[in-house]
């Protein structure tokens, strides 16, 4: 990637874009969610489940919606956001290189910043580090933040104003700005940092649907920006500790894992609590009498929370690599190919729910929850996700009971894994 002109990059993006437009006129529906045009998502889930337990995709991917398959796969340590080439040892420079076919293009993972962002972390690496933030992000230790969470949302559902648009005016800024505090990140700072999110939102859509030049070029940006943030801020932390995650992390492991996982809790953390908060609000405001309850009892929030996970997670798709040859449903999947798990469409499988497509949180769902699943480094993010929808949603029915949307809700073109919504514009 560092070696690339913008030239270069835009025309590796360009082609992948291409190859996965042409795909997409196969009917395939795995196909159909890269492409990320107009379809309807949850139909194509539906497709999907239909193709089987697991079947191969003309994008070159194993794909299931099942949700027994999808929670095998999930579980399964030979499967890992990781690709087996990542461990391939360098080549030292000896011998003769071979010079690239004009019709060979690197795979995103070779050209965009995943791994400066933990995103291409293994197994082992993931839950190592989840023991490391246990006593600091653990669903228990975050308690202490609640109320710093209920204040950046007061904060900046004061300053959005009667009307306003949810995502932009009020979720993206407290989600980011909980983070912030969090990690340690001087007021000073707010404004820069807040910045590098929004550039870096779109990490985890990226990582399956090959992203347009300015996208890509914002989220390198981004990584690149909030690294030198981090770094800067660790230096100071080595100096003089705080009472922040990074002080605490620095003291437990080495200062580029720091960096990284910072990163991660920033970029990634702070746009899927705010794409789960938004999503919640979404889905309670086409069902009135389930927001009406929510008003009426805050205390309903974790249920809803739940319910979205399962009906519009945050995280739609979860690309997996095989470390080695596997069987999974019955099929041998090669070592080094791509299993990708549709959770949406296992989250709506109707082997394992009842009337799947209804969104209702006071019904008692079977089946394993799949949003989040250890092993994976968007794990890590779980309870800082968790409270920050719980927080956002207990506060704006508190603030503005009477919000109704003021015009349609619009989702970021090519957001194939996390469906982000762009806009969901309400009035109070």
């Amino acid at each position: 990637m560092a070696s690339m002109t913008e030239s270069e990059l835009g025309r590796v993006l360009l082609t992948h874009r291409g190859v996965q437009w042409i795909i997409g006129t196969k009917d395939d529906p795995y196909a159909l969610l890269l492409r990320a045009a107009d379809d309807d998502p949850h139909r194509l889930g539906e497709l999907i489940r239909e193709r089987g337990s697991l079947y191969w995709s003309s994008a070159e991917a194993w794909v299931t919606g099942r949700h027994e398959v999808a929670a095998a796969a999930l579980d399964d340590p030979r499967l890992s956001f990781r690709h087996p080439d990542a461990d391939v040892p360098a080549s030292d420079g000896e011998g003769e290189q071979r010079e690239p076919m004009p019709w060979e293009v690197p795979a995103l993972r070779e050209i965009l910043p995943f791994d400066a962002i933990f995103l291409t972390a293994g197994r082992a690496d993931c839950e190592r580090v989840r023991e490391l933030l246990e006593p600091l992000l653990g669903v228990k230790a975050l308690e202490r933040w609640r109320p710093a969470a209920e204040g950046a949302l007061r904060r900046a559902l004061t300053a959005a104003g009667d009307e306003f648009d949810l995502r932009a005016d009020v979720a993206d800024v407290f989600a980011a700005d909980l983070v912030r505090e969090i990690l340690g990140v001087p007021e000073e700072d707010r404004d820069r940092f807040a910045a590098l999110c929004r550039g870096g939102a779109g990490a985890l859509d990226a990582m399956v649907c090959s992203p347009h030049l300015r996208t890509a070029h914002d989220l390198i940006t981004a990584v690149e920006g909030m690294r030198s943030l981090l770094t800067d801020l660790i230096g100071q932390r080595r100096a003089k500790p705080g009472d922040d995650l990074v002080s605490a992390l620095l003291t437990a492991t080495h200062e580029d894992e720091v960096r990284s996982v910072c990163t991660l809790l920033a970029l990634v953390g702070s746009e899927l609590s705010a794409t789960l908060f938004c999503d919640a609000v979404a889905a309670l405001l086409d069902h009135p009498g389930t927001w009406r309850a929510l008003c009426e009892n805050p205390g309903l929030a974790p249920a809803v929370v739940d319910e979205t996970l399962r009906y519009a997670p945050p995280v739609r798709l979860v690309p997996l690599y095989a470390r080695e040859e596997l069987e999974l449903a019955g099929t041998v999947v090669p070592a080094g190919s791509q299993v990708v798990v549709a959770l949406e469409a296992a989250g709506r499988d109707p082997a394992v729910h009842a009337e799947p497509a209804v969104f209702d949180p006071a019904t008692e769902r079977g089946g394993r929850h799949l949003a989040f699943s250890a092993g994976l480094p968007t794990s890590l993010l779980a309870p800082l996700v968790r409270l920050q929808a719980e927080s956002g949603l207990r506060l704006l029915t508190a603030e503005a009971p009477g919000a109704r949307r003021s015009g349609p809700v619009l989702r970021r073109l090519r957001s194939g894994v996390t469906g982000a919504v762009l806009e969901l514009p309400l009035a109070r």
